[in-house]
């Protein structure tokens, strides 16, 4: 298993893509609903060929809890 197939099926990044289909990211994700520990340890651990094979859905999900 590849770490991005390790990140995508973390409960954490499953919740979150729930949430995200659900329209509810946005409203919870400044409310620190998430635990991302363990999520942005694996997604920091990721080489830059890694990051580039990774997809736009959990590169989008990964960039705007970082933000948020």
């Amino acid at each position: 298993m590849t770490t991005i197939e390790t990140i995508e099926a973390t409960p954490v990044y499953k919740q979150i893509m729930a949430d995200s289909f659900g329209g509810i990211m946005y409203d919870v994700a400044n409310r620190n609903k998430y635990d991302t520990t363990e999520l942005f340890q694996l997604w920091d651990s990721l080489t830059a060929p890694e990051l580039e094979m990774a997809n736009g859905i959990t590169k989008g999900a990964i960039n705007f809890l970082k933000e948020a």
